[in-house]
């Protein structure tokens, strides 16, 4: 959790709004964040790594993708580029 930045600050750096996030992360489009609880409360966390695939997603739903076009279009990149960190 060390790093990991609470769903405002994610919002601010990914440009969805916290509303958006937690839609996308309920419809499977993006990864579940860590979520701490507190009480009856839980608060998500979201990595580095969680951010920089959040803005990927972000970029292909603002080219007008369909949101499961969007979500495919970022795994593949996400996957791609895990691929050819392997290789180097």
């Amino acid at each position: 959790m060390k790093n990991s930045i609470s769903i405002s600050d994610a919002a601010i750096q990914t440009g969805l709004s916290q509303k958006q996030l937690r839609e996308y992360e309920a419809k499977g489009f993006i990864n579940t964040p860590f979520k701490v609880r507190c009480g009856a409360i839980q608060y998500r966390h979201y990595s580095p790594e969680q951010i920089r695939e959040i803005k990927i997603f972000a970029k292909y739903k603002n080219q007008g993708f369909t949101l499961p076009m969007a979500a495919s279009k970022a795994y593949a990149e996400i996957d791609q580029g895990k691929e050819d960190s392997k290789n180097e």
